[in-house]
């Protein structure tokens, strides 16, 4: 084979994955706005935001009764959580004004997120490109990624674009592996979901190992990756600072009267909430009822091997591997803190999971192999048939247990 006729075959290849994401994408968007409660979100705290910051403010000039967690201020009412997602929708709101439905962005967002599982999976596993698409459906509509994407609330979308930056962070670590570049987009995850700015220990660590675990040459990709994170730090920082004369996180600990609420019971984070967070994440199970619909998910969540029973795999992933420990190491770091917060992430599943759920999902991949046999796909329809369940009963018919 000659040199045109490698680069017309590379072409071909190029050409038959960016089709594939194209309608991976398409069709992804078309099911999550279809499974989606009917209505733009209610609580559109960053389309709001986004026009406060287009008008020179960091804070809104009202508070409508359905949006309780606001802080206020002596002009007006601070938004408390982290104002990343504001800033990517301000161009959109620019165009659109508050009308922007803030459900659409974070369906398009997840649409993005769900053709990054593809790239991602192709990165870790050398399969087929519909065993990729099959891995992707199982991260887009296999977990809770497709109820959270649907609703697009503050608190989901907060988490959806958390993910897809989380998603880019990963094929450049994998790939090009820039490290200033993957310190940047972990930055801007860490902006949407602060948890995750912990998982920088996943990124250290292919560094090093892409060094061949020489610490020396290690020493300054990681200084660069450190680098690119702390911008978004420092700017997480200057804006606390501007708003509550303090670069720490207190939003949460200003609204009034949070801590009178009996989740909160020993403050905002405390090692005592450790059990009821364990019990729902590996306990939390369905309710059933002897009368219609005879099975509901439980408000204040459920199990991850519950909503997501593929992810049993994930513990096959090869332990002899940089990948899967670095894998592990996130996950845990980012559990230390999301388990000691008061338990109040409720909706479908365990939503505060999401934070290491790109993680937990290359563990699944890579312990899946390299051959997707029967019992693997029989899981991940299982996972997409909860999921269906959960966002039917959840976004069309509103039936919850409490």
């Amino acid at each position: 084979m000659d040199f045109f006729d490698l680069m017309k075959e590379r072409i071909k290849i190029v050409t038959t994955s960016n089709r594939m994401y194209l309608l991976l994408f398409f069709l992804s968007f078309v099911i999550f706005w279809l499974a989606g409660e009917g209505h733009p979100t209610y609580y559109d705290y960053y389309v709001r935001l986004s026009d406060a910051f287009l008008h020179g403010r960091l804070f809104l000039l009202e508070q409508p009764s359905w949006l309780n967690e606001l802080i206020p201020c002596d002009r007006g009412f601070y938004v408390v959580y982290p104002p990343f997602p504001a800033v990517v929708m301000m161009p959109l709101v620019a165009v659109f004004g508050t009308g922007l439905n803030q459900t659409l962005v974070s369906v398009f967002v997840g649409s993005l997120s769900v053709v990054m599982a593809c790239v991602v999976a192709k990165d870790v596993v050398n399969v087929d490109e519909s065993t990729h698409v099959w891995l992707a459906v199982l991260f887009g509509f296999g977990t809770i990624f497709w109820y959270l994407t649907s609703v697009g609330s503050a608190w989901y979308l907060a988490h959806v674009m958390s993910v897809f930056f989380l998603f880019m962070a990963i094929h450049e670590s994998l790939n090009r592996g820039r490290p200033m570049l993957v310190g940047l987009l972990v930055g801007a995850s860490y902006w949407c979901r602060l948890p995750t700015i912990l998982t920088l220990v996943f990124f250290a660590v292919i560094i090093v190992f892409n060094q061949r675990w020489n610490v020396s040459k290690s020493v300054l990709p990681l200084l660069k990756m450190f680098a690119g994170a702390s911008v978004f730090v420092s700017l997480n920082m200057l804006y606390n600072f501007i708003r509550f004369g303090t670069p720490f996180d207190v939003a949460y600990w200003l609204i009034p009267g949070i801590l009178d609420e009996p989740w909160f019971s020993e403050g905002l984070f405390s090692l005592a909430y450790i059990p009821c967070n364990l019990a729902t994440i590996l306990m939390g199970l369905p309710v059933f009822t002897p009368e219609p619909p005879f099975v509901l998910p439980l408000w204040t969540g459920m199990a991850i091997w519950v909503t997501t029973p593929a992810f049993i795999y994930a513990f096959r992933s090869n332990r002899k591997e940089a990948i899967t420990w670095a894998c592990w190491l996130a996950i845990m770091a980012v559990a230390a803190v999301i388990f000691c917060k008061g338990c109040s992430g409720w909706g479908f599943g365990y939503r505060y999971a999401m934070d290491f759920y790109p993680f937990l999902y290359i563990l699944t991949v890579k312990g899946m192999g390299e051959r997707i046999r029967w019992h693997h796909k029989v899981l991940m329809v299982i996972s997409v048939l909860v999921n269906l369940w959960g966002v039917v009963w959840v976004n069309k018919f509103g039936w919850w247990a409490f």
